[in-house]
């Protein structure tokens, strides 16, 4: 079979007598021999037997590349990973009828991601922590992660060495690397015994941790908080509650900062939604605009609040701010979560507002969110993917909408 493109997990894919074949490791170009496996809807699974026809490939950074199931790319070169990427993007826009430009706007470096999360697990007398395998629970032990920055890495083996002595095992760790260390957001069934407790705040003591919290049932218990994590940006500081959602690498969330602040040059009412812990409003900030957030999490929103930011903890999935409430802004920052939001934009896309700069990690939400907004009379004219998750099938991408005039 000759490989005619990537799919969106990375995987290469061919045709056969009507039948989508899916090929993990193959690259477009490449001729290879194939088993095949079971057909789920038209699409069959197939193993490469032979490459018969290679393309120039990249030497994966990673040794656990091919059993983790972390990473899908790691073979890719770096402009055919590039590529990827931003077909991904032009994939799904095209479903719904959308052809803007789209193209690569940042590539952040090895070493840089400063989020993971690692699955824990015993294994016989062990503890293992790593990652899943593809298509699998399996847990792959790892010792290396080339993507993650370095004490996040150093921290794995730390977590290893903690979990059997603890009495029950937590299921995942949420790692961070702030400026004021590593925090660690420990995942359980049940809230940690007072001796788990003890053990867990001197290991933070022992590895010069910024702060330990055990997240169980929905909740976030501090354990340990020896320094404040703290995001200091130009125009706002923000010390986040435990386990907040950051973007993966510093390098892309200046990136995001800089092409919003430039997007909303102008604007004097600015509304935020879906904020988080504030990283484009605090690029809002920036412009001299007035700036009011909106943010599903109350911890997300009280440490917004705490940083001088006008912010209401709603759900926007639930009651997406109408057209009236958004009567006199001049422009919306939107950053979702993976689902998109369906119902919000459909109230953006009644609305009076002229520009919005929407942030996104799903291309398939996105395109779906975005043929709302140019049927309500929006411009979609370019899409920049951000390319922060590394060898991953993760996108995340940001473009700006602009109201289209009346002739």
């Amino acid at each position: 079979m000759t490989i005619e493109a990537l799919g969106t997990e990375g995987d290469g894919l061919a045709r056969l007598d009507g039948l989508r074949l899916v090929v993990p490791g193959a690259l477009p170009g490449e001729r290879h021999r194939v088993r095949l496996g079971e057909s789920v809807r038209g699409t069959v699974l197939a193993e490469s037997a032979a490459c018969l026809v290679p393309q120039a490939r990249a030497e994966p950074p990673c040794p656990h590349f091919g059993a983790c199931g972390g990473c899908v790319a790691q073979h890719l070169p770096q402009e055919v990973e590039s590529d990827w990427k931003c077909q991904t993007v032009r994939r799904a826009l095209a479903r719904r009828g959308l052809e803007p430009a789209v193209s690569l706007g940042h590539r952040s470096p090895l070493a840089s991601r400063r989020r993971l999360r690692l699955a824990i697990a015993r294994r016989g007398g062990g503890i293992e922590v790593g990652f899943r395998a593809r298509r699998s629970h399996e847990l792959v032990d790892v010792s290396a992660c080339p993507i993650a920055m370095p004490a996040l890495e150093a921290t794995i083996d730390a977590i290893r060495v903690l979990a059997p002595a603890l009495s029950a095992v937590p299921l995942e760790a949420e790692l961070t690397a702030y400026d004021a260390g590593v925090e660690v957001v420990l995942r359980g069934d049940a809230a940690p015994a007072l001796d788990d407790r003890e053990r867990l705040a001197r290991w933070a003591a022992e590895r010069d941790l910024a702060r330990v919290a055990w997240r169980a049932a929905g909740t976030v218990d501090p354990i340990a908080e020896r320094r404040t994590p703290t995001l200091a940006w130009p125009a706002l500081t923000v010390a986040p509650p435990p386990g907040a959602f950051l973007q993966a690498t510093t390098a892309g969330e200046a990136f995001l900062q800089a092409a919003v602040a430039e997007a909303l040059a102008g604007a004097r009412r600015v509304v935020d939604l879906f904020a988080g812990i504030g990283t484009l409003a605090a690029a809002a900030r920036t412009t001299n605009a007035t700036v009011a957030a909106f943010e599903q999490g109350e911890a997300a929103a009280a440490a917004l609040r705490a940083a001088g930011v006008a912010t209401t903890a709603r759900d926007l999935d639930r009651r997406p701010l109408q057209p009236d409430e958004l009567r006199g802004v001049d422009a919306v920052v939107i950053d979702p979560p993976r689902r998109g939001a369906a119902a919000q934009a459909l109230a953006l896309a009644r609305s009076d507002v002229e520009r919005i700069v929407h942030v996104a990690c799903s291309p398939v939400s996105f395109a779906r969110d975005a043929a709302t907004l140019v049927d309500g009379g929006f411009v979609l004219d370019e899409v920049l993917v951000v390319d922060q998750f590394r060898f991953s099938a993760e996108v995340e991408l940001i473009a700006r909408f602009q109201r289209q005039k009346e002739p």
